[in-house]
Formats: structure tokens, sequence, C-alpha cells
């Protein structure tokens, strides 16, 4: 069984809390109901989980999903592949930002207007810091509308996260399109 992110969240919601139904989980980790029995099958088949008996009260018997030592080391595998990858992803598009931005700088543009996620202007912040590029993030907007409160000439270029339109035949509330890019 090749194991997946939905497989971990699985695990390490059951090794996180107890967990009594399998509605319950799915409710947990937004993974179907169908889609949590066929998993939790395929972990009691490995091991991964047992099912443990207790009382609630002493006329009903109840069950709860319970992590084997198998299924903890299996977690903690899956974390650690989880981590890289998520790394790896994290290297891959800091390293097409750093681009971005070093091609930005070299076309001449200093001053930027950024339109986009606030964590992404904080990403965009610490490259332009880290690598000394010789760029100003003067303003950020999170949509487009708000770049009407800025002055024409305060800024070289606005850089959008996610543009809306063409960027190269659009305009963007009166500021031409050699002035507007995409920042992928």
């Amino acid at each position: 069984m090749l194991l997946s992110e939905k497989h971990f969240q699985i695990l390490e919601t059951l090794d996180v809390q107890e967990i009594l139904t399998q509605r319950q989980l799915a409710k947990l980790t937004g993974i179907s109901l169908g889609q949590i029995n066929y998993v939790l099958k395929q972990f009691l088949a490995k091991g991964l989980i047992k099912i443990g008996n207790f009382r609630k009260n002493p006329h009903k018997i109840g069950y709860a999903y319970l992590l084997t030592p198998k299924g903890i080391e299996e977690k903690s595998k899956l974390a650690a592949h989880f981590i890289v990858s998520k790394l790896k992803e994290y290297n891959n598009i800091r390293g097409r930002l750093v681009g971005k931005l070093t091609a930005i700088q070299k076309s001449g543009y200093n001053r930027i207007i950024f339109i986009g996620p606030e964590i992404v202007k904080e990403f965009i912040d610490s490259i332009i810091d880290e690598k000394a590029l010789g760029l100003v993030l003067v303003a950020h907007c999170e949509d487009r509308q708000d770049i009407k409160q800025y002055d024409d000439n305060s800024f070289d270029i606005v850089v959008e996260f996610k543009a809306n339109q063409d960027t190269k035949t659009a305009k963007l509330n009166g500021i031409s399109s050699d002035r507007v890019t995409s920042l992928w």
C-alpha cells in the first residue's frame, strides 16, 4: 500500500486524539466517510491500527481506533517524507521567485507594487533582502482595486500574484500593460 498525505492525516489524527467512530474521524480530517472506512480496513490489515474495546458506561461496549507501534513508526516515516517533499517544493518556488525578481531588476525596474496575499508579499520581501536585490516593495495591495490609491509615479512596475487578465494586453486601472507583470 502506497501511503499518501491523506493516510498521514488519518494516522496523525488517530495518534493525537481518541477516535470513537469513523464518522468522527471523517469530520476531523475532512475526508469522506467511505474513504475513511476503506483506509482503516487497509490499516487494520497492515497492522497499523487496532480497534480497542472500552466501556463508556457499564451497559455498553465502545470501540476506539488506536495506533499500533507499527502505525506510529509508519506515521513517523510519512512525516519525514512529507517534510522533505514540502521543503523541495518550497525551494523550487523560492528559486522561481528569485529568477522572476532578478529579471525585474535587470529590466531596470526598482520600485514594485505587489498585488496578492500578504504571506507571499512577506516571502518576496525576504528574498529581496536576502539576495540584496536593488528592489523596493513600495506597496502591497490585496487586489487590483486597491492600486487606485497609489500615485503613478510612486512605482515602476506592478507585480500580480495571480493575474485576473492577460497582463500583456490589459490595462490595470489606467496603468499601461508594460508596467504590469505576473509573478509567475
